[in-house]
């Protein structure tokens, strides 16, 4: 009997035990998002009465799941490992398999991972998505890897999730891109950095921003350093890469009017690597942009696109449109708004 058919049958016999998992664990994403936080400000956030919180937060303590400090409620480790496991299960629950299969059908994609809930709004399903990257991540690197991890927040939440790995050879990470104009560490060359450090790699930087005119940049390329860099980037065989809406990347990278106005009139609607497509994968403009091309992106075997939330779904849509031979790892949200397309 599977985990749904059993989850099922539980749910029928004795519902109150599947409503009290649900309010536990509610408890425990609430304070794992807001720790530490006091019993007042948590029974607010969960519309308890405190006296209803005052008994849960004691039956929680009891099984050593959370520690009440003068600060506020903590989740132990006991606790933090229990409130993934939990998260984990909602995967049958809600038989998100189903869900990536038809994903994987539509946009007809390698393979596709689908984390529960909205990552957009809830952190905790944020850091699941980056695990789940990570674990793909740490599943395809072997001997004589050259990894790409493009920058953003979402890249960075790959690399802080990952689990440490030692022993593999010849791994050499790469910034897939050129920096864009905003905080150090959701830079790619800072992520490069960062997972290099996590994988006892050696790693190489960019030092070139994004969006310089075409005379500066042609200086730079000629530069050996980094002249060395863009080679090696060429090499790349396996490749971390967000996808962002095309009018929220043009405002990350300080684009001019003349952008916006271009987004609007040809409502494009994805960007990755510095370019820009409409609904249907069909690539209309590109900024001045040094790193990965798309025709590198094409040929990379081991491509892995890392995004979520229901306003990312038509970007995602879009660039399986170009490019189908990645994996795909995304979350409930922006599932069900694929599908509706």
């Amino acid at each position: 009997m599977n985990i749904n058919k059993i989850l099922e049958i539980q749910n029928k016999i004795v519902p109150d035990t599947v409503d009290l998992l649900m309010k536990r664990y509610e408890i425990l994403k609430v304070v794992s998002m807001y720790q530490p936080i006091g019993r007042r400000n948590l029974s607010a956030r969960l519309g308890m009465t405190e006296r209803t919180m005052r008994t849960e937060i004691d039956k929680l303590k009891e099984m050593d799941l959370i520690e009440i400090q003068i600060s506020g409620v903590n989740l132990t480790e006991k606790g933090l490992d229990l409130l993934s496991e939990i998260h984990n299960t909602f995967y049958y629950i809600k038989n998100l398999s189903d869900m990536e299969l038809k994903l994987m059908e539509k946009l007809k994609l390698k393979r596709v991972a689908v984390v529960s809930g909205d990552a957009e709004k809830d952190s905790f399903n944020f850091n699941d998505l980056g695990k789940k990257a990570a674990e793909i991540v740490l599943d395809l690197i072997k001997n004589d890897t050259v990894l790409g991890i493009s920058g953003g927040t979402t890249m960075a939440c790959v690399v802080n999730q990952m689990k440490r790995k030692k022993g593999t050879k010849s791994l050499l990470v790469l910034p897939a891109r050129g920096g864009l104009s905003e905080e150090l560490e959701i830079q790619a060359n800072t992520i490069a950095a960062n997972m290099a450090e996590k994988l006892g790699a050696t790693y190489k930087l960019l030092h070139i921003p994004d969006n310089l005119d075409e005379q500066e940049l042609n200086i730079l390329k000629n530069n050996k350093m980094i002249n060395n860099v863009l080679a090696d980037i060429q090499r790349i065989n396996l490749l971390v890469f967000g996808m962002g809406n095309a009018r929220d990347m043009a405002i990350r990278r300080k684009a001019d009017q003349n952008v916006f106005r271009k987004i609007e009139s040809e409502n494009l609607t994805a960007e990755a690597f510095g370019y820009f497509f409409d609904k249907d994968g069909n690539v209309k403009m590109q900024t001045n942009s040094v790193g990965i091309t798309l025709e590198n992106f094409k040929t990379i075997d081991n491509a892995l696109g890392v995004a979520a939330g229901s306003s990312k779904a038509e970007a995602i849509y879009a660039i399986s449109k170009f490019n189908n031979n990645f994996i795909l790892v995304t979350d409930e949200a922006a599932a069900k708004r694929i599908l509706e397309l």
